[in-house]
């Protein structure tokens, strides 16, 4: 919640119009964060892995970084540690090894974010002393019938600083955060979708986005279902549907329901608002789609499942036995986890094995997963990533040869917006043949067991051939997980072959 100062004089709306921001909303985003719970899921991920005196140096320090700029208690948004390094290393296929590392990721995140709410709330805190202060001026001011232009510009001047500082902060700490997502996608195979409601980025978590669409629910939709289910007549599609959205709505509202069953109920409270939402929605920078397309996707995974059959196109199935709409909807979380960490895997390699260096390729995920990068569109020249064009920031820069290696892979592609496009412009598989799909399979299957064959077949099929969404792909990934290797990348990427 933003909280503004009290003021008798001065307009905060008009401050805020004069200064061309609000410093105080771009505060209250960072400090929604809880670098605390960061911290305990990091320590639960360090100690579970094998510690060696060069991790333990990495975590000490980051540790202590945190230490030096945290003095709050956890927050609301507690993270099941335990739940969370289990799931890593069974939905994910995290290795035992690399559990240091990704805790001393994850406390390096929390030391961030740490830092810049201290330096925010000290800027912010300035402010606020500086505003009552003029405020009590021009009430003086006022009293005698004095000018009060000079004050209302000093107000307005110390507000646009204080908002170009705040966003500095939050920027940086922006950067720092999706470098190191970055990191722990391509290096450690783990996507820190558990830290989506307390790493303070201003984009709403899973529990978060559940409490949204709940309140949501309850004004807009609840009393079409109440009427929908109480009405004579067979029990269709729609009435089955409605009647789950209202125990998902008792579920979050029952304080003795188990949080992760609230959570999940929000989640599908939350996938069927976004799949009716109206209006422009940005991109998945990641997978591609938008979140209308996403939750679209989802809701008519959520019913398969909950079935037990997979439709895969072309009159194609997988039985998977029916699943509780709790499971149901927790595969899909898994899966799409797996996906962005497949997806960032593959953009890389798809780079580097073009001639780009690990820095470039780095570079290039983090900007495109950020949002912070161009969409790049056919065999285009890209200035932003050319050193000797200068129009934008030279954060953004490539080196020469980099920026021909993303070119080239550009223009094989069409269009690469998002990291998943990246990995396919770069893999052998677009070069076609009769067997493509079993090859990649079969490829993909040994280097990431049967969820990344899986996901990477399927997903390169439905690129051009489209039976397959983002969702199914993922579903499918999570099912066909533990029976590993590359001999189930072939067989989907035989029957993906025949579909297509």
């Amino acid at each position: 919640m933003v909280a503004y100062p009290s003021l008798n004089h001065i307009d905060v709306g008009a401050l805020i119009a004069a200064a061309g921001g609000d410093p105080w909303n771009v505060y209250a985003s960072l400090e929604s964060g809880d670098a605390g719970q960061i911290s305990e899921l990091a320590r639960a991920f360090y100690a579970a892995g094998a510690c060696t005196d060069e991790t333990w140096n990495e975590f000490n320090a980051a540790t202590e970084r945190f230490h030096e700029s945290w003095n709050r208690e956890n927050g609301e948004h507690p993270i099941d540690d335990a739940a969370e390094v289990q799931r890593a290393k069974t939905q994910l296929f995290v290795q035992a090894e690399q559990l240091p590392q990704i805790g001393i990721d994850l406390q390096n995140i929390a030391a961030n974010l740490a830092e810049a709410q201290r330096m925010s709330s000290f800027n912010i805190d300035s402010l606020n002393d500086h505003l009552v202060q003029l405020d009590g001026l021009i009430g003086a001011a006022l009293a005698a019938d004095m000018n009060i232009s000079g004050l209302e510009e000093t107000a307005i001047a110390k507000t646009t600083a204080s908002l170009g500082a705040i966003e500095i902060f939050r920027d940086s700490y922006a950067a720092k955060l999706q470098e190191a997502l970055t990191d722990l996608r391509h290096k450690h195979g783990y996507d820190p979708a558990a830290i989506d409601d307390v790493d303070g980025d201003g984009v709403p978590g899973d529990e978060q986005r559940g409490q949204s669409a709940t309140e949501h629910y309850d004004t807009n939709q609840r009393a079409k279902d109440e009427e929908l289910v109480n009405a004579p007549g067979e029990m269709t599609q729609d009435k089955a549907d409605a009647a789950a959205r209202l125990r998902d709505f008792g579920t979050v509202n029952d304080p003795a329901a188990a949080p992760e069953a609230r959570r999940l109920a929000g989640e599908r409270l939350d996938d069927f608002r976004m799949a009716n939402f109206m209006g422009p929605l940005p991109k998945d920078p990641v997978l591609g789609g938008d979140a209308r397309t996403r939750a679209q996707q989802r809701l008519d995974m959520q019913r398969q499942l909950g079935s037990g059959r997979i439709h895969l196109g072309d009159g194609l199935f997988h039985d998977v036995g029916p699943m509780t709409p709790d499971q149901a909807t927790q595969t899909l979380d898994d899966g799409e986890q797996f996906a962005r960490v497949t997806a960032t895997r593959q953009a890389f390699f798809a780079l580097t094995r073009d001639g780009m260096s690990e820095e470039g390729a780095l570079k290039t995920l983090s900007n495109l997963a950020s949002n912070a990068g161009p969409v790049l569109s056919g065999a285009q020249a890209y200035g932003w990533a050319i050193p000797d064009n200068r129009h934008n920031a030279p954060t953004d820069l490539l080196s020469a040869s980099d920026a021909k290696t993303l070119q080239k892979l550009a223009s094989r592609a069409g269009t690469v917006g998002n990291l998943f496009q990246l990995g396919v412009a770069g893999a052998e598989w677009f070069q076609g043949g009769e067997n493509r799909n079993e090859e990649a399979g079969a490829a993909v299957g040994g280097v990431f067991g049967g969820v990344g064959a899986a996901w990477a077949t399927a997903a390169l099929a439905g690129s051009v051939t489209g039976p397959w969404t983002t969702a199914a792909i993922v579903a499918t990934a999570v099912y066909f997980a533990s029976k590993g290797g590359n001999a189930v990348g072939s067989d989907i990427g035989r029957r993906i072959d025949s579909a297509g």
